[in-house]
C-alpha cells in the first residue's frame, strides 16, 4: 500500500509541476516493480558486497558502528546520459536498518564532486532526523581523505566540502570503507 501510495503521490507531482499524465496501470504497474526491488534488495545486497579496488580484488565487510553510534553508508553513481542519483543508509549499532533515503541530481560533477554533494544532501537530511554520533562511509577515498586533511588551498572541491560542512559540526567521523589508492 505505501508503494502504492508513493508513486500516486509521485505522480500527482509530475502532474501538477509537469502537466504528465500517466495511466492506473502504469502507476500500479510502477508501483509492484518498486515493491518486488524493494523485496529483493537484500539478495542484491548479498551479490554485490565485494567491491574491487585499484590493486586487489580484496572483500569488505561491513562493519557494525559502537553502541551509541549509527553509520551511514553513501554512495553515487552517474550514468551515461549524465545524470547522477545517490543513496545512503542508516544503521545502528546492531546493524539493524533505520532509514534510508535516495536523491538525483540533473547536473552532475566529476564523480568526487557528486560523491560530495551526495554526502552533502544525505548531511542534511540527517540534521532533520537529529542523529548525534554518525559514521561515514563512502567508497570515494579523495573526498575522505580530503576531509581528513589539514591541507588547505583555494580549489574549487576544498572549498565546496568547507562549505559543505561547516554547518554540520557535530557530524564529523567519517571511515573509509575502501581503499581506492
Amino acid at each position: 500500500i505505501l508503494t502504492l501510495a508513493w508513486c500516486l503521490w509521485f505522480h500527482t507531482n509530475l502532474f501538477v509541476w509537469k502537466q504528465t499524465d500517466a495511466p492506473v496501470a502504469v502507476i500500479v504497474d510502477q508501483a509492484d516493480r518498486f515493491l518486488k526491488e524493494w523485496q529483493d534488495a537484500p539478495t542484491v545486497f548479498s551479490r554485490v558486497q565485494c567491491v574491487p579496488s585499484g590493486r586487489s580484488n580484496s572483500r569488505v565487510t561491513w562493519e557494525k558502528p559502537a553502541d551509541g553510534w549509527v553509520k551511514c553508508n553513501v554512495d553515487t553513481v552517474i550514468s551515461s546520459t549524465s545524470s547522477g542519483s545517490f543513496a545512503a543508509i542508516v544503521r545502528d549499532h546492531t546493524g539493524s536498518f533505520i532509514r534510508g533515503c535516495l536523491g538525483t541530481a540533473l547536473t552532475v560533477w566529476e564523480v568526487q564532486m557528486a560523491e560530495l554533494m551526495a554526502i552533502r544532501m544525505t548531511l542534511s537530511w540527517l540534521k532533520t532526523l537529529n542523529f548525534g554520533k554518525v559514521i561515514f562511509e563512502s567508497d570515494c577515498g579523495d573526498v575522505i581523505d580530503a576531509y581528513n586533511s589539514s591541507r588547505h588551498d583555494l580549489s574549487e572541491f576544498r572549498l565546496v566540502l568547507q562549505d559543505c560542512l561547516t554547518p554540520f559540526g557535530g557530524l564529523n567521523e567519517w571511515l573509509r570503507r575502501l581503499t581506492s589508492s
